[in-house]
């Protein structure tokens, strides 16, 4: 179910809530919402599971442009976990929503982290996001006739058909967000905020940690995936299919992954 609070400066935030049990926060990735995590969540008892839509993704408003940081994003959870009373045992997310659930475990104290198709990490090479910066040249450049057209004719999209091709997809589909102009927003936010939580910081990490990786995948790189899992003591790292794979198979991988994560 779709709920809503108030923040401290009175944008309304969107939330997903579903089920009983333990509360698990899991948090979708750039340019989607809560649906992305309906789609690869699976059908466990016990779990209260939520979500919220990011300022500037989904049903969340945007405010002013300063508003879409991490910091800022971490800010918003903590105001949500205020409004339900109590705080998630249980964080993770994709992508973007992984940076997010990273920088929490400074402020929260909690016993599982799931990081799965990270996209983000301290101090890491940020040469996969080329791609974004080309498209954001594009944006600025040539008429909004011109985008897509500008885009297949770049030499790093095009290598994608035959490395990646779930990402060429994600590209294609971006130009054709409703919300375009706020995901270019964070996308220059991200390009100046790094991450603030550092790598001596995850190396201290207590709480059990579960990471998901996956191979054909240059937005997420499985490199950095094994990256963090050497960094945390003790993470798990696991694998899902490749990203040549169908969307069918690709949920149905997730969904095992998460159910062997938390349930074992």
């Amino acid at each position: 179910m779709l709920k809503q609070f108030e923040a401290s400066d009175q944008t309304k935030l969107f939330y997903y809530e579903s089920g009983q049990g333990r509360l698990v926060l899991f948090q979708h990735g750039f340019s989607m919402d809560h649906r992305q995590v309906i789609e690869i969540w699976p059908d466990l008892d016990n779990i209260r599971l939520i979500c919220l839509d990011v300022r500037g993704h989904g049903f969340t408003g945007l405010t002013t442009p300063d508003t879409l940081t991490l910091e800022h994003a971490v800010q918003d959870l903590l105001a949500l976990f205020e409004h339900l009373g109590q705080p998630p045992t249980i964080v993770g997310g994709i992508s973007l929503g992984a940076a997010i659930t990273m920088e929490l475990t400074k402020h929260l104290e909690i016993e599982q982290l799931i990081v799965c198709r990270p996209a983000f990490a301290p101090d890491s090479d940020t040469s996969h996001f080329d791609i974004f910066r080309r498209l954001q040249d594009i944006m600025q450049s040539k008429p909004q006739d011109q985008w897509a057209e500008s885009l297949e004719q770049q030499p790093e999209f095009q290598s994608l058909a035959e490395t990646a091709p779930r990402n060429q997809e994600t590209y294609r589909r971006l130009l054709e967000h409703p919300r375009l102009e706020e995901l270019m927003i964070w996308m220059d936010a991200l390009e100046t905020e790094v991450m603030t939580i550092t790598g001596s910081q995850l190396g201290q990490l207590s709480c059990r940690t579960d990471i998901i990786g996956q191979e054909q995948d240059t937005l997420h790189p499985a490199q950095l995936a094994r990256s963090l899992s050497r960094q945390i003591p003790h993470a798990r790292l696991h694998y899902v299919v490749s990203g040549g794979s169908s969307d069918e198979a690709y949920r149905a991988s997730m969904q095992s992954t998460l159910t062997k994560i938390l349930t074992s």
